[in-house]
């Protein structure tokens, strides 16, 4: 389901985050508004930059478009639209970061933003470690990494090169886990989508609105942190973390 929640942590709770959420979306609402000024475009073609499109989307019913600007109607698609969404998926995703790898979820997926047949190794990543920053705990990345990395090279060898997109690929902290190969084959993601890979840098390593992150975007008037897409083959991402371990 291309709309399913990705949850970030494992320390909110279903309360707080649909509260983060809540706070999130009129934050994401704001921007779609400003860009439909700035691209001379009405508010339903820009609300496709903003998660919005993720929970209200997804049928033939495009009457959310013509409500959302209502402070009223926009509250009811909250709690008919997007609360039912969270509700449904929430246990579900908490369980998929439980059997992660130290945050990191891996999958086969053909390149984004690419035609082409050939199959990646995909990967995805949560903070399993909140309320810490993930980041303090750098060797069980490695070694959580490593361990979807040599089981991706026992079981499908014929899968060669690794892909993720995020704007995490804005951190050193996290770009270092890989190889310089990795962050120099980065390109923009676009277009622009509503997608955790934008928006998920306005979500603090507690689960909560990043307030800081929202006033740099505010002062910028824009993103500090695009989502990024990074490659980098399979061989040289083993190498890069057993010589971490060592």
């Amino acid at each position: 389901d291309e709309r399913s929640l990705t949850m970030w942590n494992l320390y909110v709770d279903l309360a707080r985050c649909k509260e983060t959420v809540r706070t999130l979306l009129e934050f994401e609402l704001q921007y779609a508004l400003r860009m439909a000024a700035i691209e001379k475009k009405s508010l339903q073609e820009t609300l496709i930059y903003t998660e919005w499109e993720m929970f209200c989307g997804g049928t033939d019913d495009f009457s959310w478009k013509e409500e959302i600007a209502d402070p009223v109607k926009r509250e009811k698609l909250f709690q008919t639209r997007v609360v039912p969404f969270l509700e449904s998926t929430f246990e579900t995703a908490l369980q998929e970061i439980s059997a992660s790898r130290a945050g990191f979820l891996s999958e086969l997926h053909t390149e984004y933003y690419s035609d082409s047949p050939e199959l990646f190794l995909t990967l995805h990543f949560r903070n399993k470690f909140a309320p810490d920053s993930p980041f303090k705990h750098r060797k069980e990345l490695v070694k959580g990494l490593l361990e979807i990395v040599s089981e991706c090279m026992k079981n499908t060898p014929e899968i060669k090169l690794v892909q993720c997109a995020s704007w995490l690929n804005n951190r050193e902290q996290f770009t270092s886990l890989f190889p310089p190969e990795y962050l120099k084959n980065k390109t923009f993601c676009l277009p622009m989508e509503g997608s955790t890979g934008w928006w998920g840098s306005f979500i603090d390593c507690q689960g909560n609105f990043n307030t800081l992150r929202a006033a740099e975007f505010e002062r910028l008037g824009g993103f500090s942190m695009p989502n990024l897409h990074c490659r980098c083959s399979v061989a040289a991402l083993y190498q890069h973390l057993t010589e971490q371990l060592q």
